[in-house]
């Protein structure tokens, strides 16, 4: 299969988006045009270590919902953002400040909402240019670390017990050890 990248950038910083992740280059407009049955998009973003470590971030103390709660870098497409793509890696610099250079694939995506509203989430892996430069929005996030598979699994890393919002939550962590799995044995 071809692994020809498409180019795009986020605020003139380029990334690669691989082909199977076309359909997420629309804009959150568009992409609710075409799936009315939905009513905001939200992304996240799983980066990995060089030790096949997953990174998580914890929710701030004074996060309204969910505080000091694990997640993966991520938020809401914001009309500004060209494309759904384009959300999820400037949350990633947002939230981390890690610059990605790649989108490898989707993760996997969940809905979610009460009532009327409904939300999408799609999840992404990215590659990021310099994983030694994570900076913590501090109003958002208080701490980071990294998790193994068996630590996500657990829910414990050394000391820290990983809270997480819901078993979707937890399920897509899992989902992207997975799919870097079958990725490599695919090599």
């Amino acid at each position: 299969m071809s692994r020809i990248p498409t180019d795009a950038s986020v605020s003139g910083r380029p990334f690669e988006c691989d082909p199977s992740v076309h359909e997420y280059q629309v804009s959150e407009k568009e992409y609710l045009r075409q799936h009315p049955e939905h009513h905001f998009v939200c992304t996240g973003v799983t980066v990995f270590n060089t030790e096949n470590k997953l990174l998580l971030v914890q929710r701030a103390k004074t996060e309204r919902a969910f505080p000091e709660f694990w997640e993966i870098p991520g938020g809401k497409v914001d009309e500004p953002d060209e494309t759904i793509i384009h959300g999820a890696v400037r949350e990633l610099k947002e939230e981390t400040g890690l610059e990605a250079v790649r989108v490898v694939r989707k993760v996997g995506m969940f809905t979610f909402g009460s009532g009327p509203v409904r939300w999408v989430k799609y999840i992404f892996e990215m590659e990021v240019k310099d994983l030694d430069c994570i900076t913590l929005d501090p109003i958002e996030h208080d701490a980071y670390l990294w998790a193994s598979e068996e630590e996500v699994v657990a829910e414990q890393v050394g000391d820290v017990r990983l809270k997480y919002f819901s078993p979707d939550n937890k399920f897509i962590k899992l989902e992207s050890f997975r799919h870097r799995r079958e990725a490599a044995s695919l090599q």
